[in-house]
């Protein structure tokens, strides 16, 4: 198999993984969130929503699986870089347009319906949660040691063998394990991947102090039923950050002791890579849809007989789409996201403001060093 077709294959499973997450959304976004827009949970089951959500699901695999398939097309017969690149976030843009026709068939929908007029008044915060369970909802910290001592090994091999390194250091193989890219040598060379290594761990690690730090949402119908799902959803992904960075730390071990010459067995490293993606994306999946939104999903014995209410309609402070938070009013940096799974930072704060902006400085920085 020559490396052009590994890696089409490789971008058409990207592309893949994002449109299942996309017509996944309905299905691990909290149960009274229609595509963003916030409506009365009883009203999932009408007629009108499910039209709606078979609509978005079925828009998303009459645009998707075409665009996937020229995209893949454009990959194979122009050998661009540029092209590989760009072409996620070309898929992300067109995916997210979708979205975004059908968040505003949803508002039309609730202003038809009326159901903005149901909200509630009452808004339920935990103001012990930081104080008293943060810790029992999340994997101690300290566990994040051992991706640490990982690090500590790639960077004490690296320094190690660097005196005896050739002049011009192996950095890329091809898919049968020939060497076909270097670089020379150089202090920083050496180091290339344990660097790597510990920005990989510092993102890793500010994606479980954003879950930490972000803002419980509690269901004022049943409050502590609501806190529980809130601690098994906050505990399991803070299991899932720990277990990925870890498995991440040794994969970019094994591949910094080829660039060192101390590990030769490219098959061997294949399988344990694609073995690890594998155990990420289903991982992550899986507790998506199993959990849910904030654990909204999750099923407790003791909320059989709780009642569905409705709780403060907040659309207003969901900007584009309801992807983006905006309250100046609300202290909290982090909250949950409002679609999908994870969490997003409150754009109405100054900080909040900074976090989103910092990851697109970070692509631009990025591209121009490439260039």
């Amino acid at each position: 198999m020559s490396e052009r077709i590994v890696m089409v294959l490789f971008n058409s499973v990207v592309l893949l993984i994002l449109l299942i997450m996309q017509i996944l959304m309905p299905r691990i976004t909290r149960k009274n969130i229609l595509l963003g827009v916030k409506i009365p949970e009883e009203k999932m089951e009408t007629d009108e929503v499910k039209n709606i959500i078979k609509g978005f699901k079925r828009e998303n695999l009459i645009v998707g699986i075409p665009v996937l398939v020229i995209i893949s097309l454009l990959i194979y017969y122009i050998d661009n870089i540029h092209i590989f690149t760009l072409s996620v976030f070309l898929y992300i843009g067109i995916l997210f347009l979708i979205y975004i026709r059908w968040n505003k068939k949803s508002k039309e929908l609730k202003k038809e319906k009326e159901w903005d007029k149901l909200k509630g008044k009452v808004v339920v915060i935990d103001t012990k949660f930081s104080r008293d369970r943060a810790k029992d909802s999340t994997v101690p910290q300290r566990w994040f040691l051992v991706s640490v001592i990982i690090i500590l090994i790639s960077t004490a091999l690296s320094l190690t063998m660097y005196p005896s390194l050739p002049e011009k250091i192996p950095t890329h193989w091809d898919i049968n394990g020939n060497v076909d890219g270097y670089m020379n040598k150089s202090m920083f060379t050496a180091l290339l991947m344990p660097l790597t290594q510990v920005l990989m761990a510092i993102i890793v690690y500010m994606s479980y102090y954003f879950m930490i730090r972000s803002k419980q949402q509690i269901n004022p119908n049943d409050p502590e039923i609501s806190l529980k799902k809130n601690i098994i959803f906050r505990k399991a992904w803070s299991i899932y950050f720990i277990v990925t960075l870890t498995l991440i730390e040794i994969l970019f071990t094994a591949l910094n002791m080829m660039t060192l010459g101390i590990f030769s067995n490219m098959k061997l490293f294949n399988i344990y890579s694609f073995t690890i993606y594998g155990i990420i994306i289903i991982g992550s999946i899986a507790l998506s849809i199993v959990l849910g939104q904030g654990g909204d999903r999750i099923k407790l014995k003791e909320e059989e007989n709780t009642s569905k209410g409705y709780d403060i309609d907040d659309d207003r402070l969901w900007k584009l789409g309801n992807t983006i938070y905006y309250n100046p009013d609300d202290s909290s940096i982090f909250v949950e996201k409002r679609i999908g799974i994870g969490w997003t930072v409150n754009a109405g704060r100054p900080f909040g403001m900074f976090f989103m902006i910092l990851p697109f400085v970070m692509i631009i920085v990025i591209l121009l060093l490439v260039e």
